[in-house]
């Protein structure tokens, strides 16, 4: 392995959609979740379209417990609680599985030609996913994140303005699995052409 120099501006990168689409689920009960970043996203996958300009945005959370001696100062501080959060905003709302995301699978109906004719807003609905974020590096590298299982905490309220877009705003927490990695994130440079 070679060694890293003090500073390399090529491990300095910008988040950008990579080619052939940004964020990817699948509604059914056992999805085979992507093991590289390079291998094409393929169905039952499904793509869930193009992101707002603020892309997405991942967050963590850590609780402690502050442990304090009989002086009264801190000797141990112990993580009772870690929380992995997604903010993204769709603005593909037409596309099925976009809706179908946002309002639950069974709420959604397509017309014959594939588009949505339907959105029965159903209360209770808890959908819990797997999300699949690709990314193009500056550097040239694709980063893949794959959020093995998501829940949706929380919606954003859907802008219905003149002259803005219908965006579909959500937080979702990251689920243990049970293997103790609720995201992994994979990086690879893409075959040469």
């Amino acid at each position: 392995m070679a060694e890293l120099k003090p500073f390399d501006n090529s491990l300095v990168t910008v988040g950008q959609p990579a080619e052939g689409g940004c964020c990817w689920t699948d509604f059914s009960a056992s999805p085979t979740l992507p093991a590289d970043a390079t291998t094409p996203m393929a169905s039952p996958w499904e793509s869930l379209g193009d992101l707002s300009e603020n892309g997405y945005t991942e967050g963590k959370s850590v609780t402690s417990n502050k442990l304090k001696g009989w002086r009264g100062s801190v000797v141990l501080s112990v993580i009772s609680d870690e929380e992995n959060t997604f903010k993204v905003e769709f603005i593909e709302v037409n596309r099925p599985a976009t809706a179908k995301l946002r309002y639950g699978a069974a709420s959604v109906t397509a017309g014959s030609d594939g588009s949505i004719s339907k959105i029965a807003v159903k209360t209770g609905v808890n959908t819990k996913v797997p999300l699949v974020f690709d990314e193009l590096e500056s550097n040239g590298y694709l980063r893949r994140t794959v959020v093995k299982q998501a829940s949706i905490d929380s919606f954003d309220d859907v802008p219905h303005q003149k002259g803005s877009l219908l965006v579909y705003g959500m937080t979702f927490t990251a689920l243990d699995t049970g293997d103790g990695e609720p995201v992994v994130i994979y990086r690879a440079k893409p075959a040469e052409e």
